[in-house]
């Protein structure tokens, strides 16, 4: 769900970034956007790569090619690699999302721009449904069966700009409802016996439905303004601030403090002290020296909007 969420986030985020960058010529409205994608997630994921493979090894390295924007293939594929690596695939999946998106936001205008989102909404399901493997991953990781959260956040954003008045006017009771009919779907499906790994047809249709329409209600919710100003205090912006790397951390502390500590809630408590101190770290000594190198020091609409946002996304993640 935490996953799920984040796409539908992303997707609303990057959709307003890329459509305020629209007015820019072609060859630096791509520039402009990629370079943003490289400065802020490369280097907390190479130094994330390096660490690791001082304490788990190198062996992933034969299959290095993978790691660049491939990543949610090791699983379906059966390569070998760290466990510390277990989250990667979902970066894969925003990452080749950034390789088609700003494509789709530059070329179309909004209106073929809504549909192509509806379209991707209904065309996930049915890849889902039509589409059978023999273990789950694939439809757990792969960017076709998991496109219509990020396309629903596209046009939750589309939405939003042409009516904003709307979605702050009915987005709580919509967005309760959404997230009750989803909650419904999910434990009705739980009482039947479905299950993500079960790998079904039924089950891989109706599972990651009933997620969407949760993770969408919980951001239309936000973002009609209700009872959410807990998210703009300190600790969770904080926490928002630093999330990335926490993210790419996370499994390879777990997996080392776990071996030496078995009580599950000592190590648990452990666990996140070393996840918050070493994306704390890099925060401090990487992420924020290269994010405040600013190219052009004119911060135009999208810079504002995104680097306010940002924490956003990450903080409900």
């Amino acid at each position: 769900m935490g996953v799920d969420l984040f796409f539908v986030l992303s997707g609303f985020l990057i959709t307003g970034v890329l459509l305020d960058a629209k007015s820019r010529p072609l060859a630096e409205f791509f520039a402009y956007f990629y370079r943003r994608r490289a400065r802020r997630i490369l280097a907390p994921y190479l130094l994330m790569l390096a660490l690791a493979s001082c304490v788990f090894g190198v062996a992933w390295m034969r299959h290095w090619y993978l790691y660049v924007l491939l990543t949610n293939l090791l699983t379906p594929l059966h390569i070998e690699h760290p466990a510390a690596f277990g989250t990667l695939w979902s970066l894969a999946v925003e990452e080749q999302f950034y390789l088609v998106w700003p494509f789709a936001v530059y070329f179309l205008g909004n209106r073929r721009l809504r549909q192509l989102c509806i379209f991707l909404m209904l065309a996930a399901p049915l890849l889902r449904g039509s589409l059978h493997f023999q273990q789950h991953q694939p439809v757990y990781m792969l960017l076709p069966f998991r496109m219509d959260l990020l396309a629903a956040g596209g046009l939750l954003c589309l939405e939003w700009r042409s009516g904003r008045e709307r979605i702050e006017r009915h987005g709580t009771a919509a967005g309760l409802a959404l997230a009750g009919m989803g909650v419904a779907a999910m434990l009705t499906l739980i009482k039947l016996g479905y299950a993500t790994n079960g790998n079904t047809r039924m089950g891989n249709v109706l599972i990651y439905e009933a997620c969407l329409f949760i993770s969408l209600g919980a951001i239309l919710f936000a973002l009609a303004g209700w009872g959410v100003g807990w998210l703009r205090w300190r600790p969770m912006t904080y926490i928002g601030q630093i999330s990335y790397s926490m993210y790419l951390a996370h499994m390879g502390i777990i997996l080392l403090v776990s071996e030496r500590i078995h009580n599950a809630w000592g190590a648990a408590a452990v666990a996140l002290a070393i996840t918050v101190a070493y994306a704390d770290m890099s925060w401090r000594l990487l992420e924020s020296r290269l994010l405040g190198r600013k190219q052009d020091m004119r911060a135009d609409k999208a810079d504002q909007e995104y680097e306010t946002a940002k924490p956003a996304v990450s903080r409900v993640y």
